[in-house]
């Protein structure tokens, strides 16, 4: 049996072995993988997890099959959404440098009674938040990049117009 081919169900615990280095090594790949546009959705095509798990292989010497890799993947986007929930919330604060959540003592109390899994980020932030937030905020247009499916599109000359502007300011 091809182990790329063996599924789990992605919502569950799976039994792999996820170091810290190989947590890492996955997280650095699917990265590179969603800047080559490979995450047309908010996911990937089997070829492409297919490619993950032997690039995770080559790294990491441990295989993974397609689901527990799927199963990975979205307990990472869930911790990501969660971290992202707390730190946008009212009365917390965020320390890129430090990876620390500031609140009060009575803020962190009220939040963790509506939401107990935060509690892990009391002492540490989510490790990696940035580069997930590259991955998974991706799927997720906000801001001046947001189109209305009811939009007109943009002309050729506006989109090209429009995307100068935004190049020259993001470098």
């Amino acid at each position: 049996m091809d182990p790329h081919d063996v599924d789990v169900d992605v919502d569950v615990e799976d039994k792999a072995d996820w170091s810290s280095r190989t947590e890492n090594a996955f997280i650095r790949i699917v990265h590179d993988h969603v800047k080559n546009g490979d995450l047309q959705t908010s996911t990937f095509t089997k070829k492409i997890w297919t490619t993950i798990s032997d690039e995770l292989f080559e790294q990491s010497h441990k295989r993974f099959n397609v689901g527990q890799l799927k199963s990975k993947f979205n307990r990472l986007r869930k911790k990501h959404r969660e971290f992202s929930d707390l730190v946008a919330h009212t009365g917390f604060g965020w320390d890129p440098i430090s990876n620390t959540v500031t609140a009060s003592e009575a803020v962190w109390a009220e939040y963790i009674k509506r939401v107990p899994a935060v509690k892990l980020y009391r002492k540490k932030g989510l490790e990696h938040h940035q580069t997930l937030g590259e991955i998974f905020n991706t799927t997720t247009a906000s801001g001046h990049l947001r189109f209305s499916s009811n939009q007109v599109p943009l002309s050729s000359d506006e989109d090209r117009e429009f995307f100068l502007i935004l190049y020259v300011f993001i470098f």
